[in-house]
């Protein structure tokens, strides 16, 4: 996986099955393409991440929902940058989850206005992406692991949405847990320092990296 050097925080996102708060809630269908809730958004120019409308008649929309070793950044509240990813098992471990608890049957639009008659008709990990069903569909260099997904979109206001081009792209609203994988080799601080601070629950995930960049500066 490359790294981004000016990183100085890289977390890995993952499912913890012992805590049955982890797992994936919502596949959001939004205006830029992401992979994670809080609008972790992919490059505007990545094309390859947005859905396509892969069957106009039958109103179906396909498109990743997950990609694998994609590191993406996001910003803490003093605009410092750092990035979160997820390994090949976890996206597998999501894909599972969310169908393991029925959450199929209905979406929102931009991580706010329930949709109902949005219905998961399709749903597959990619293993071989040269000869993958993404490639006939039109998608290019999809990454092996990546989860798509094919919604069928009876929701009228919602298709409507996705005729003008309102909406492109999946966005994925969950609860992970956080392991630090890589800091700035200028850092000083060990694990043990902030393993408090991920253990500690009450924290959002704004007030979890404001704490965490201020510790590694």
């Amino acid at each position: 996986m490359e790294k981004v050097k000016e990183s100085k925080l890289l977390i890995e996102l993952f499912i913890d099955e012992a805590d049955e708060e982890n797992g994936l809630d919502v596949i959001s269908f939004v205006s830029t393409p992401a992979i994670e809730s809080d609008f972790m958004h992919f490059s505007e120019e990545a094309d390859k991440f947005k859905f396509k409308a892969t069957d106009q008649e039958k109103r179906i929309v396909t498109g990743p929902a997950m990609i694998p070793d994609k590191e993406i950044i996001r910003m803490d509240a003093e605009g410092n940058p750092y990035f979160v990813y997820f390994t090949k098992e976890t996206v597998e471990k999501a894909q599972e989850v969310f169908a393991k608890n029925g959450k199929t049957k209905e979406s929102n639009f931009e991580h706010e206005d329930v949709m109902s008659e949005v219905t998961v008709v399709e749903s597959w990990i990619v293993s071989d992406p040269k000869n993958d069903k993404s490639s006939v569909l039109g998608f290019k260099d999809i990454p092996e692991g990546t989860w798509m997904v094919s919604y069928k979109v009876d929701n009228d206001e919602l298709w409507e949405k996705v005729k003008a081009g309102e909406v492109k792209g999946f966005s994925i609203e969950g609860v992970f847990k956080k392991n630090i994988v890589k800091m700035s080799s200028n850092d000083s601080i060990s694990f043990d320092d902030i393993k408090d601070l991920l253990l500690d629950k009450s924290l959002s995930d704004e007030e979890l990296y404001n704490k965490l960049a201020k510790k590694l500066k």
